[in-house]
């Protein structure tokens, strides 16, 4: 869990939003929901690539499936979405307990994760 401080979090938060068990997220939509970078992209693709096909502790979502979306042209990036689904386990305590990440909006600074920290002293 120290590589995904955070990331766990705003997964959760982002499937809750949708209202379903069930949905394709790409990466580029949880970085325009909560104004994340390139790199913490990078941290968020790693996560979901993790998730797939099993669980993540006691992580309340799998991944069961990715995609590969096919380039406009040859010198675009790769680009994959991922199909969250809840897991029939129920969730644990995720550490925010109870509050509700703020939504991004043009001008926020943005979410602050460490992908290497640890919130444990």
């Amino acid at each position: 869990m120290r590589k995904y401080t955070g990331v766990p979090e705003l997964l959760e938060q982002f499937m809750n939003e949708q209202d379903g068990d069930e949905r394709w997220v790409t990466v580029r939509e949880l970085r325009d929901r909560f104004c994340l970078t390139r790199y913490q992209g990078n941290t968020v693709s790693a996560f979901l690539r993790r998730l797939e096909f099993t669980s993540f502790g006691r992580f309340p979502y799998i991944v069961v499936k990715i995609e590969y979306r096919e380039r406009l042209h040859p010198s675009d990036p790769l680009q994959y979405r991922y199909l969250v689904r809840r897991n029939d386990r129920p969730a644990g305590n995720t550490g925010h307990e109870g509050q509700t990440l703020a939504a991004c909006s043009p001008g926020d600074d943005a979410f602050s994760f460490h992908p290497m920290k640890t919130n444990i002293p």
